[in-house]
């Protein structure tokens, strides 16, 4: 079911979403390949689901959603396969990442706030999912990039 385009999130519990995000990563090897110990995977993407906010679209359904149709399409397409392990990572981990705590409503809403729109300037949204991101991934109590080289950081 993960590797087509016949799933639907929503028929699905949350928690039972992360386990299927989990299964992503395992099924990719990718906590062996990147030396990364499985519990900091699981610990990442229950920090996601709980940076979600739950607003009628940009939630964790739909975060899973993308992350499981790219991760489908990469395999239908073979792209996968021209994907180191590192850049197979990044893919399912921007995924994920693309709407942290979005707040369902619009840049141009949010640039009336002046706050907002000096920190951020152009692109509000898309930097503080980045910026939000990385926060979580190197939260100690996460720790996915904990032992990482500078070079590879």
């Amino acid at each position: 079911l993960l590797t087509t385009m016949n799933m639907d999130p929503t028929t699905f519990s949350r928690d039972d979403l992360c386990h299927l995000a989990l299964q992503v990563f395992k099924d990719l090897d990718l906590p062996t390949q990147l030396q990364i110990q499985e519990d900091r995977f699981q610990r990442f993407i229950l920090a996601v689901r709980e940076h979600m906010f739950d607003n009628p679209y940009h939630n964790w359904f739909h975060v899973f959603d993308v992350m499981q149709t790219s991760y489908a399409l990469s395999i239908s397409t073979g792209i996968i396969h021209s994907l180191s392990a590192w850049e197979r990572f990044e893919l399912l981990t921007a995924c994920l990442c693309h709407d942290l705590e979005h707040p369902g409503v619009s840049t141009p809403f949010l640039e009336q706030a002046p706050a907002l729109a000096l920190a951020f300037k152009d692109t509000l949204l898309e930097k503080h999912h980045a910026l939000r991101a990385f926060e979580v991934m190197v939260d100690r109590e996460v720790g996915l990039l904990e032992g990482l080289s500078t070079e590879r950081y």
